[in-house]
């Protein structure tokens, strides 16, 4: 078993999924209700890889192996910042950071 090669690519990915998912909440749900699956049906993450939702709101993205095969990802889910518009999101979404007032991306983006 092996690490993804690229996991800081797949952890902007699923930034823009949790991002995505403040606009859609049946999305939101699902990734708070059955969060591997919705991994995997996105294409982010492998097989081997189980996913724990953390909803605080300083929540950072962790992997944590085990001793068996399966590796845990710690999903930093955190509720929608109320003092950002969908038009906010929208444009972070299109890979445009305007409107974000002091702050270069939603603070998740340290995923």
């Amino acid at each position: 078993m092996a690490f993804p090669q690229d996991w800081k690519s797949a952890e902007s990915e699923i930034s823009q999924l949790i991002a995505r998912s403040w606009l859609e909440p049946e999305l939101y749900n699902s990734l708070l209700t059955k969060p591997t699956a919705t991994l995997r049906e996105a294409g982010l993450i492998e097989d081997f890889v189980e996913v724990e939702v953390n909803q605080s709101p300083d929540a950072v993205p962790i992997l944590r192996g085990t001793q068996g095969e399966t590796v845990i990802y710690v999903l930093p889910l955190p509720p929608r910042p109320n003092d950002l518009t969908d038009a906010q999101i929208s444009s972070w979404l299109e890979g445009r950071a305007e409107g974000f007032s002091g702050r270069d991306v939603p603070a998740f983006s340290s995923c």
